[in-house]
């Protein structure tokens, strides 16, 4: 099942591109169109990044590499990608309803788990006293 999202995403860019990007060479248009793909996987999937590269035939670091080049794009003027990336963004997030992946850092992380962990000492304090009310009652009434 992981892998049938991922097909799709890589089946949608081949129409896009025209092209069969997971051909094993190193020419730039399929570099590039390969690093297309890992960001759109990245963006709507909560897969692994080895599940994203096997898809393709590439390992976890081809597919950070391709995110990382990804990210240039802007800066390089490689309008064409990013415009083919929204494109196909919009499309397999409207037709296909995939969640985005809500992506926190650490730190927000670790702020959310601390303030469940208060909450949670609260709760087990309160539940706590009640429980020793109730055996002060049994014992009194005994």
């Amino acid at each position: 099942m992981a892998t049938d999202t991922l097909e799709v995403i890589k089946k949608t860019l081949i129409t896009y591109f025209n092209n069969d990007f997971t051909k094993r060479n190193r020419q730039r248009h399929n570099v590039y169109q390969r690093a297309v793909y890992f960001a759109l996987c990245r963006d709507l999937t909560p897969f692994a990044l080895v599940d994203i590269g096997a898809v393709v035939s590439r390992d976890h670091a081809s597919v950070l590499h391709g995110i990382k080049l990804f990210k240039n794009f802007k800066d390089w003027n490689e309008d064409w990608y990013l415009e083919v990336y929204n494109k196909a963004r919009l499309h397999l997030k409207e037709d296909l309803e995939l969640k985005l992946v809500k992506r926190i850092s650490i730190e927000d992380r670790y702020k959310e788990l601390f303030l469940n962990h208060l909450m949670l000492k609260e709760k087990y304090a309160k539940i706590k006293q009640e429980l020793d009310k109730m055996r002060n009652l049994d014992v009194i009434e005994v």
